[in-house]
């Protein structure tokens, strides 16, 4: 009972993050965690049988001269290099242990390509099949996948567009604060241009929309609206 109530509060905190704009790179990350534990279920599945495929190779061709290595105490620091090939379930460990992990890949490899060449083929084929074959396809995969999944997510797309949209229309009353000179809630043509001399980021933004000191007059007369001479807050956001 006591999980149970921890987990209902885990996805209440999890719904309460959807509200808030400064943790997007977070909602998205959970999203794709989310969409993606098909993906990585099957990729799982795959990884595995490729590496048991690799593990019936090296029981058959690496565990004799792994064992015989080990008889000349070429691992006297490593009690479990003896037997590291000796079944098909101690293969997978090894190679998951060395490739997926990369703990210590060459310390058991080299002393046996070393005493039979050939081996480097099933060691390094071992490990470019697992790592840049099975493992870096299933991060372009997943990728994939959630970036399908994201461009379907019609809700997803409109409420990040209307977070946008709340985050730029307080930057614009920002800045109409800053120009508004007299504080009088109403923008006349020298407080616009005196902004766009003097305030660097009604600048930068007039600089991104093409917009040159020439053209502010128009600029001007396209926000007033009402004709009235003015430009009010809402005119202006």
């Amino acid at each position: 009972l006591l999980r149970l109530l921890r987990l209902v509060r885990l996805l209440k905190l999890m719904g309460l993050m959807r509200h808030f704009v400064s943790l997007r790179e977070l909602k998205k990350l959970l999203m794709m965690m989310e969409s993606c534990v098909k993906t990585l279920l099957w990729s799982l599945i795959v990884c595995f049988f490729v590496m048991c495929a690799w593990s019936l190779i090296a029981v058959e061709l690496l565990h004799p001269i792994v064992a015989r290595l080990a008889e000349e105490a070429t691992w006297e620091d490593c009690p479990r290099c003896a037997t590291a090939f000796s079944s098909v379930m101690d293969a997978n460990l090894t190679f998951f242990q060395t490739i997926v992990a990369g703990d210590s890949w060459g310390y058991l490899a080299l002393p046996v390509i070393e005493q039979q060449p050939w081996t480097a083929w099933i060691f390094v084929g071992a490990l470019f099949t697992i790592v840049y074959g099975v493992l870096q396809l299933i991060v372009c995969v997943i990728v994939d996948s959630f970036a399908e999944i994201r461009s379907k997510d019609i809700d997803m797309i409109a409420k990040e567009r209307e977070d946008e949209e709340v985050i730029e229309k307080a930057a614009l009353a920002e800045i109409f604060e800053k120009i508004d000179c007299d504080q009088d809630g109403v923008l006349c043509f020298d407080e616009l241009l005196r902004g766009a001399e003097e305030l660097p980021e009604l600048r930068k933004r007039l600089r991104v929309m093409d917009i040159s000191r020439g053209d502010l007059q128009q600029l001007f007369m396209m926000l007033d609206e009402d004709k009235s001479g003015e430009v009010d807050a809402d005119e202006f956001i």
